[in-house]
């Protein structure tokens, strides 16, 4: 009897670190995957996110999202963001380049894990210091991050969010399971709402709100990230999954 609990034990323990590895060893194989974005219908943009292997250790992840030939017409848009992350999945580097109708906004953010002191640069602006604690993620990061967790429908989850200048605490609770039409095939998902305690993070207004909807599985991959703000519904949608990174740039 003592054996067979022994052995049970054993197998509860390891059964979240082999679900955890065959994350890590997605995000170390590196994976591309490109997304349709629709507003109000229409696809006006397409968006391609990244993970693989930093120079150096750790994580580097990418989202670049365009605007369609057709969309640029009515309104033009290119968001650049990347982000950096250690060992522990901490953010040490955090950049955005958004360009919006020709408006453009430069934003880096590099933490020095030494002093615990996260320093945001912009063009033109002062330059900011803002204590941290560790780990802390920044918005790119932490879609990963969420993927190497217990996404099981009533998980609750506790993060440090550094983003604009600012440290948050973002709760990400799980919502529901529910299966999914794609361009790239049919997926039964898990729904995570990500929240702060404060305003801001995903979106411009108290009303924005983000639900990302993961594959339910071993892999968890982001099959839909949908933003609801005042202007309407902006929806990213998987279109293609592909191992390796051969480039960061969004498909034509």
């Amino acid at each position: 009897m003592k054996n067979a609990i022994a052995m049970l034990l054993l197998a509860l323990a390891a059964a979240p670190i082999a679900a955890q590895s065959v994350v890590e060893k997605t995000f170390a194989a590196g994976e591309t995957l490109d997304y349709n974005v629709t507003w109000l219908g229409f696809t006006g943009a397409i968006a391609r996110m990244t993970i693989a292997p930093a120079a150096g250790g750790g994580l580097r992840m990418t989202s670049i999202a365009a605007s369609t030939s057709g969309f640029a017409r009515v309104y033009k848009v290119r968001d650049e963001i990347e982000s950096i992350v250690n060992a522990r999945f901490s953010t040490v580097d955090y950049r955005k380049h958004l360009d919006e109708r020709g408006r453009i906004k430069d934003d880096r953010t590099k933490v020095d894990e030494g002093r615990m002191v996260a320093t945001r640069t912009r063009p033109g602006k002062k330059t900011q210091e803002i204590r941290v604690t560790s780990p802390v993620f920044d918005p790119l990061s932490l879609v990963y991050h969420l993927r190497r967790l217990d996404l099981s429908p009533g998980k609750v989850h506790r993060f440090t969010v550094l983003a604009d200048g600012k440290v948050y605490t973002l709760v990400a609770t799980v919502l529901k399971r529910e299966t999914l039409q794609t361009p790239a095939g049919k997926f039964r998902c898990v729904t995570v709402e990500p929240k702060m305690q404060g305003t801001g993070l995903y979106g411009d207004d108290d009303e924005s709100s983000l639900l990302i909807s993961y594959s339910d599985d071993e892999f968890h991959i982001p099959v839909r990230i949908r933003s609801e703000v005042k202007v309407g519904t902006i929806t990213a949608t998987l279109r293609t999954i592909r191992s390796g990174v051969s480039g960061v740039e969004p498909p034509r």
